[in-house]
């Protein structure tokens, strides 16, 4: 008998069906032709907690980090005991003689499989089913083609596992320890957050400086071999008046067949950039739904990392097009009269690895008769277009760059005419609907140049990013780096992966570093107190591109997991090394660097390791200044007391503090406060902080006042 083992009971059942196990026993698996088929309800087996290798490390000390396992230790995930067992009695059955895995064909879907294989010690033989849509056909084809084991796509996953523990767990305690409050260190996610929070502060200390260009009436832009605009609108109103009513000659009118391809095949990242802008979904809402309509056998597996399909697919692609004769027949017909350009970019073996493009199966034309749901129908939508997209011919237009001369000026003008939409016939941007009509020039033309203007411009900020445009950079990390090996490395994999950078933004969201506003992602007080207060070594992402390039080596075979390990364990300690450096230079500089006076007594306060007080808090007769960094104040409103706010508050005696959330209303407003003095439970004076006034919002985070 073979146990076919699935990710889901979804899946489960469409195995079963295809490969005829028919009959349902008590236990909750299918069975027959000789199969049995059950499922794993995703991960049942984790990497243990320091605390499950020694209690001591339930409290955070720093002297007992770093905790290196050695070697790693596996446990049962709580809430899933009951079913592991259940497996594991399976597995160990006397009539299961082999297995099949069948969870999702990924890198996570295989750690699913071997976490639990090797838990439970079995030594039985294995094959892998290995296919790229869940349709009736594709099963049936993978049970014909089984493949063995992907033993290094497992050690990837195991290694990436482990490295990030190393990281997470002994630099989120370090941390938290240095800090007086619970952070969140993450191999991936620290990059991420570095990458915003450096965002938002370019676009805060941006300072806009005014440009002026001058334009012919035609739209032609003066410029010179140096520059096409001008600082001061004096200079740009001088060409202006010596160019004004003066002969215009046309010195070169240079025209160019050109092309632009139409867009290709989506992977995951590029559907979930499309989904952002066109429909405002999250990433994460994005692979939820593709995960949904990969199970409804409608599209093909959504966490791909490939936007191209492979040689043997060719025949697939007219009948796939045909099936979707009920979602636009005229369409169907266009490729009929005109045919599909299918060429390298939409075919191309050596940028397909485990799985190709995310498309439409063969299923696609019950979809006109399921109940889907309108997030469902958004996605469906997408990637339908796409495609159709994919084959479409490319788009020819002509280019005429003209260069005008007047009094010893210069002016250009680029001008597009087109000659074949192709693929642009269903996507018209807005730039070109709106391009203005051009009277054509030939050399040597001249004409009167009237009507001359300035118009007025300004360097404009960047823009915060979106998940969207986070994505995109996650995806084209090569753009930020300059080491030339690592720069070509992560040009093929980016940040991440496609898999998980969706759960990369939302947990950065969940542990308050980065809040949404609207469409925008920015980085809270909290985000940016702990990129500011960690070193280049594990917020650059250059550190995460290396870490990726070695996990890949293992995943091709051509590493060692050991060698990544080592490396992660070698990082963790010299971070250590370098904190307690900075922290032992740091004891004697907290008591002799005064922040401000003191409210109460005009001593000097100095920052300590869990707050703030005044040289002469100990004689409390004298002064009872003191303040704790995780102030409930602070903390009740999810923002941190910083040095900079405390200094503020000493000198002016209210600061105004943004983005404060209402527990009860779960919205945020901005307010001016100050101190509070007031009577602590053991009846002593104490200082704390009060809301002096409320600024465009009241405490719920309501309407102006």
């Amino acid at each position: 008998m073979i146990l076919i083992l699935a990710e889901k009971p979804s899946v489960a059942r469409d195995i079963a069906r295809v490969v005829g196990a028919t009959k349902r026993s008590d236990d909750g698996y299918m069975q027959g032709n000789g199969y049995i088929v059950y499922n794993f309800l995703g991960h049942l087996v984790s990497l243990c907690d320091p605390s499950d290798y020694n209690e001591k490390y339930i409290k955070w000390n720093m002297a007992d980090l770093p905790i290196i396992p050695q070697p790693f230790q596996y446990r049962p995930l709580a809430d899933k005991a009951e079913h592991l067992q259940k497996l594991k009695k399976l597995i160990n059955s006397s009539e299961i003689d082999s297995l099949i895995c069948a969870t999702d064909a990924g890198r996570e879907g295989e750690v699913i499989f071997r976490y639990v294989y090797d838990y439970i010690g079995c030594k039985k033989p294995y094959k892998r089913l290995w296919i790229s849509s869940l349709t009736d056909e594709s099963i049936r084809n993978g049970m014909d083609n089984l493949v063995d084991g992907k033993d290094n796509l497992f050690k990837a996953g195991a290694a990436r596992a482990q490295v990030d523990w190393l990281v997470g767990m002994n630099l989120s305690r370090l941390y938290s320890i240095y800090f007086q409050t619970k952070l969140s260190i993450g191999r991936v996610q620290t990059a991420t957050l570095n990458m915003i929070v450096q965002r938002d502060l370019e676009i805060e200390g941006f300072k806009k400086k005014p440009f002026y260009k001058v334009l012919l009436e035609n739209g032609a832009e003066w410029f010179d071999e140096d520059r096409d605009s001008f600082p001061e609108k004096s200079e740009a109103e001088k060409i202006k008046v010596q160019c004004q009513g003066k002969t215009a000659k046309v010195i070169q009118a240079e025209k160019k067949k050109k092309t632009e391809n139409r867009p290709i095949l989506y992977s995951l990242t590029t559907l979930q950039i499309d989904a952002n802008d066109k429909s405002g979904f999250s990433a994460a809402k994005t692979l939820t739904v593709m995960q949904s309509l990969y199970e409804k056998k409608l599209l093909t597996y959504p966490r791909t990392e490939s936007n191209y399909l492979t040689e043997d697919m060719k025949p697939e692609i007219p009948v796939i097009i045909k099936l979707l004769q009920f979602y636009d027949s005229d369409r169907v017909k266009h490729f009929d009269e005109v045919g599909l350009n299918i060429d390298s970019r939409v075919i191309d073996n050596s940028k397909v690895s485990d799985h190709h493009a995310i498309i439409p199966t063969k299923d696609i034309p019950n979809s006109a008769n399921m109940e889907l749901t309108a997030d469902e129908k958004a996605i469906l939508d997408l990637v339908i277009k796409r495609f159709f997209l994919a084959f479409e011919q490319v788009y020819v237009y002509n280019e005429t760059a003209y260069i005008f001369e007047i009094e010893g000026n210069s002016f250009k003008l680029n001008v597009k005419e087109p000659v074949s939409l192709g693929w642009k016939t269903y996507v018209i941007e807005k730039a070109e609907e709106t391009q203005r009509e051009t009277k054509a020039y030939n050399e040597s033309d001249t004409f009167n140049a009237n009507n001359l203007s300035i118009k007025d411009c300004e360097t404009t900020p960047p823009i915060a990013f979106t998940e969207s445009t986070l994505l995109s950079a996650m995806e084209n990390l090569d753009k930020r780096i300059e080491d030339k090996e690592l720069k070509q490395y992560v040009k093929a994999r980016g940040l991440g992966t496609t898999a998980t950078r969706a759960a990369i933004i939302e947990r950065i969201i969940s542990l308050e570093y980065v809040a949404r506003d609207k469409k925008a992602l920015k980085s809270t007080e909290k985000g940016r107190y702990l990129i500011a207060n960690i070193p280049e070594a594990i917020k650059s992402v250059e550190m995460t591109a290396e870490m990726e390039s070695q996990l890949a080596a293992v995943e091709n075979g051509k590493n060692n997991p050991k060698a990544v390990i080592d490396s992660a364990v070698k990082l963790v300690r010299d971070v250590m090394e370098i904190e307690s450096a900075k922290q032992h230079e740091n004891i004697g500089a907290v008591t002799k660097v005064s922040i401000g006076k003191c409210p109460k007594c005009g001593g000097n306060v100095y920052e300590g390791n869990k707050g703030f007080y005044c040289e002469h808090y100990k004689d409390e007769k004298t002064c009872n200044f003191t303040i704790w960094k995780d102030d409930i104040f602070f903390s009740s409103r999810k923002k941190i007391l910083t040095v900079g706010t405390l200094q503020k508050l000493l000198a002016k005696g209210k600061v105004l503090l943004k983005g404060c959330y209402s527990e009860k209303s779960g919205k945020t407003y901005d307010a001016y406060i100050g101190f509070n003095d007031y009577v602590s439970k053991d009846g002593k004076q104490r200082v704390g902080f009060k809301i002096i006034e409320f600024v465009n919002s009241n405490k719920d985070g309501g309407k102006k006042k």
